[in-house]
């Protein structure tokens, strides 16, 4: 599919929460009920398009089905999702931002740009980013992999956590590293980044050498840690997401692949 994607051109986006409206036939966006209940809506601009929040009950019409974004990550090229990431972002936020968090007056939409504004202290509240760190570390010929205690079906993934206020990415690196796993790594190094709007964070991939210590999983975010090589590797993130995209090359650079530069591989 090219990066115009099945997902590019639609009027609305409607969208239940996480889940977004598609036609069963075609897997493109399906226009909103005429009858829905609108909770919330955003018109096109600035590259974006227009996308509506309908109640939570609403149902399904015939020949369409709600499908969550999330799940059509290892579906489609990355580039395709934009429309859709950036629309349910959008909503999102503006969920969490009806009120002013200064003064608790009812915010509007700002003319002029993506923005609230409150209607009685002036305040402006533009979209939320919240950055995390995704941490590649790799000690000879194994990379460290974490099993958070809430991931289902014993998925490993990439030690990762937000960065903390006055914090580096880099600090945040070591710091998650060793608060998750008791591990010590040096010298953090910048991969790739990836926006991820469940709800709002913005994911920044870096790169780090085992300086010293043993595994210790905190036991609390962390149920499990371990070295994992190539030819051994643990159940692992469905593609679609930067930190599969970012296992999947260390696993490659481990194991003697050519490495070209790093880019977010479309699904095959």
């Amino acid at each position: 599919m090219s990066d115009a994607g099945r997902l590019a051109g639609a009027p609305v986006l409607a969208f239940r929460g996480p889940e977004l409206l598609l036609d069963e036939a075609s897997g493109r966006p399906a226009p909103p009920p005429a009858d829905a209940r609108v909770v919330d809506r955003f018109d096109a601009r600035d590259g974006l398009p227009a996308a509506w929040t309908l109640a939570a009950d609403c149902p399904a019409p015939a020949g369409t089905a709600w499908t969550t974004v999330r799940s059509l990550l290892g579906t489609d090229p990355w580039t395709s999702l934009k429309p859709a990431l950036k629309a349910l972002a959008i909503l999102n936020w503006r969920a969490s931002s009806r009120f002013c968090g200064r003064c608790g007056a009812p915010a509007a939409d700002k003319a002029d740009e993506i923005a609230r504004v409150c209607t009685a202290c002036g305040s402006i509240v533009y979209p939320r980013l919240s950055p995390a760190i995704l941490a590649v570390v790799t000690k000879g010929g194994r990379l460290l992999l974490a099993r958070n205690a809430n991931f289902k079906g014993g998925i490993f993934s990439l030690v990762a956590g937000f960065v903390e206020p006055a914090e580096s990415f880099e600090e945040c690196v070591v710091r998650e590293v060793l608060e998750e796993t008791g591990v010590e790594v040096g010298a953090p190094r910048y991969r790739a980044s990836q926006g991820w709007p469940f709800p709002d964070s913005l994911m920044v991939g870096f790169e780090a050498e085992w300086i010293s210590g043993e595994i210790r999983p905190d036991g609390v975010e962390i149920a499990e840690a371990r070295w994992f090589s190539p030819d051994d590797p643990p159940p692992l993130p469905l593609p679609g997401s930067l930190s599969r995209a970012l296992i999947d090359a260390a696993f490659g650079r481990i194991g003697g692949e050519p490495q070209a530069p790093f880019t977010m591989p479309a699904p095959s």
